[in-house]
């Protein structure tokens, strides 16, 4: 004898979902993109000053990019902990360069950047790694001034 629990089994309260796209009849006069259309577009994404922004400043943005999911875990590493923010800087890397830490100087990022390549380039031993770190910094900074270019 089979038991049953006096239930029924369950309709389907909708109709199965089509994979197919609906039909389109082509308009001769239609516009482009209908106005609910464009306006339904995501806005431009922003641009960021990062040609006049301090490195505290550039650690706050990519914090708050982060935070917003527009950059991933490793781009916040790249960009969220500028070596002038670091303690020892001036123990450091200002020992060998001669320059004190400015955190809250503003300067152009990308040409800093650059700067440190090139730096990084002309030495007697260049490491590859820290090479791709910096060109990848230089395009992340490049994408956030405009950020048109599609993400790098």
């Amino acid at each position: 004898m089979r038991m049953t629990s006096g239930l029924e089994p369950m309709r389907p309260l909708y109709p199965p979902l089509s994979l197919s796209p609906p039909p389109v009849t082509p308009q001769a006069d239609a516009p482009f993109l209908a106005e609910a259309e464009a306006l339904a577009l995501p806005a431009p994404g922003e641009e960021y000053p990062v040609r006049t922004i301090s490195p505290r400043g550039l650690a706050e943005l990519a914090f708050e990019l982060y935070l917003a999911e527009t950059i991933s875990i490793d781009d916040y590493l790249l960009l969220g902990f500028p070596a002038e923010m670091n303690p020892a800087f001036d123990r450091t890397i200002g020992a060998l360069t001669g320059r004190r830490a400015e955190p809250d100087r503003e300067r152009d990022m990308i040409r800093e950047w650059e700067g440190r390549l090139a730096d990084l380039k002309r030495s007697s031993a260049p490491l590859p790694a820290l090479i791709e770190r910096a060109e990848r910094t230089i395009r992340l900074l490049r994408w956030l001034e405009t950020p048109a270019l599609g993400k790098p």
